[in-house]
């Protein structure tokens, strides 16, 4: 009992201290963002002396806030749609459909999970933007994004599908039930777990991608906010104080979803892992 006690408060101990290690960059973060950019030089590890509100205006003004997060808001809203749909049904068949011919391309697609991004750009800029005319848009940029995390979804759905019983697909159909009225109405209300946590790194990976909105967009009014806050840094290097700012306001958006949805994350974790 002495031994599973010690242990237990060494892990908490544990714990505790990775969650400050892990959250101090933010706090730093946040705290130098109600500071001046002289405090920040002089100490920037030190308490604000006083608090300095005008930051976020200033960021908010010098980084076309709203326009940049209703892009990024966009993208990141069309590219997790688009992902949970067709990914969640091409899982349901890579799980119900048992051949060689999805088997192969079920694993054809996981092997293409480990290309990098930065191996195939070049010609996906050559192709939609020098060719096909999809130059400061959108739509390539979420097209890509989309195709970019189809695989993943598949992979981390099928696991959880694997799990359900066939049996209720026979039941609904003995029953009248179509194939589409069966996914939509029986199969995917069960996925709402595994969805939640499919969606919420979809979506974390979108919202802070930086490298594909830039090889598509080049105009202030179609940037997103990654790169906003990379052309506001580069404009107002020294001003450091205001570039915390901007940064506390690019990461808040995901992080309230985050908080939000935390339960549903952790339990799609936690299912997923068992009956996948």
């Amino acid at each position: 009992m002495v031994e599973k006690r010690s242990t237990k408060v060494l892990l908490l101990v544990l714990a505790i201290v990775l969650t400050m290690f892990y959250l101090f960059p933010l706090v730093l973060m946040a705290l130098n963002s109600l500071k001046t950019t002289g405090q920040f030089t002089m100490n920037p590890f030190s308490l604000p002396t006083r608090l300095v509100a005008e930051n976020y205006p200033q960021a908010f003004t010098q980084m076309h806030f709203l326009t940049s997060l209703g892009n990024t808001f966009v993208l990141t809203v069309s590219v997790c749609l688009l992902v949970a749909v067709f990914g969640s049904m091409a899982a349901y068949v890579v799980s119900r459909v048992k051949n060689k011919f999805v088997s192969f391309f079920y694993y054809f697609m996981i092997a293409s999970m480990c290309a990098p991004f930065q191996a195939f750009m070049i010609p996906l800029v050559k192709l939609y933007a020098a060719r096909l005319g999809f130059n400061n848009s959108l739509l390539p940029v979420i097209y890509i994004g989309t195709g970019l995390n189809l695989a993943f979804a598949t992979f981390l759905v099928r696991g959880f599908l694997n799990a359900i019983p066939m049996e209720i697909d026979q039941a609904a159909m003995i029953d009248g039930c179509g194939s589409i009225r069966l996914f939509f109405h029986i199969i995917l209300p069960m996925l709402t777990p595994i969805m939640v946590t499919l969606l919420v790194f979809v979506a974390m990976g979108v919202w802070n991608d930086y490298l594909l909105s830039s090889l598509f967009l080049q105009t202030q009014d179609k940037r997103t906010l990654p790169m906003m806050i990379r052309v506001f840094c580069a404009q107002y290097s020294n001003d450091y104080a205001p570039m915390m700012a901007g940064l506390v306001m690019s990461i808040a958006p995901m992080l309230i979803f985050y908080l939000i949805c935390q339960k549903q994350i952790l339990a799609g974790v936690v299912q997923g892992s068992v009956k996948g």
